[in-house]
């Protein structure tokens, strides 16, 4: 027989998550591996950008939707949307990558990360997240914003821990929910932060090279530069915390 003190409830709840170790992982990412970072953003968000900033349906009108212009254009924005899928995957790899360097010494050079990369799942788990938010927002907001929270961390588990994408909802919501709104004090002010170094990118972009091709380049490079590394770092410091309380 089950004794009364054995039920879930009794399990001692695991240490409150702090800001200040996690504010301090990210500083430490920025201070240790601030040129792979750069390096790394300038590798993959140079060549996303020049292609993405092409902006294929400008002057498309609905009188050129012939056979051949249609499968151009279309086969033209599937490129583009699969460029930008594989520079964010492989950015955050390479992040993660420099952060388990730093933590616990093991190296990875940036070939290995391209080799060994989950991409299928990491990809297949940020279309599936995007899905599972906008129908959280469609029904209610309240559901779209735990949603927000609950899965903030699955490109970590992917990564780090190998797990596929119904696992790693799994494992997300495993380690954020004992931490709930302290995840959401961390996740809900860099999404608005995010926006504004986003916005001060593109106003770089532009304010230095004007509203054309190569302003747009610019700014989209600028912007991925202030806000990929600023998300990775944060969602691994909340990883690492958390997997440290458990």
């Amino acid at each position: 027989m089950r004794k009364r003190g054995d039920s879930g409830r009794d399990r001692p709840r695991p240490a409150r998550l702090e800001f200040r170790p996690i504010l301090a992982g990210i500083v430490a990412g920025y201070r240790h591996d601030w040129r792979l970072l750069l390096g790394a953003g300038l590798m993959v968000f140079v060549p996303v950008a020049l292609l993405t900033s092409l902006e294929p349906l400008d002057g498309f009108t609905i009188e050129n939707w012939d056979g051949a212009a249609t499968a151009g254009v279309i086969l033209l924005i599937v490129t583009l949307a699969t460029a930008s899928l594989l520079g964010a995957v492989f950015y955050s790899g390479v992040v993660a990558a420099g952060e388990e360097r730093r933590r616990h010494g093991v190296h990875h050079g940036l070939l290995d990360v391209a080799r060994k990369l989950p991409y299928r799942n990491l990809i297949l788990a940020d279309l599936a997240l995007v899905l599972v938010i906008a129908a959280g927002f469609l029904a209610l907001v309240v559901p779209g914003f735990v949603f927000v929270v609950w899965f903030a961390l699955i490109a970590p588990v992917v990564e780090i821990e190998g797990r596929n994408v119904r696992d790693s909802f799994r494992r997300s919501r495993q380690m954020v929910r004992p931490h709930f709104w302290r995840v959401a004090g961390v996740i809900f002010p860099l999404t608005i932060l995010e926006a504004i170094l986003e916005g001060v990118g593109d106003g770089l972009g532009h304010g230095l090279l004007g509203e054309n091709y190569f302003g747009n380049v610019l700014g989209s490079v600028a912007a991925n530069l202030l806000v990929s590394p600023l998300y990775a770092l944060t969602v691994l410091a909340l990883y690492f915390e958390i997997r440290a309380r458990e």
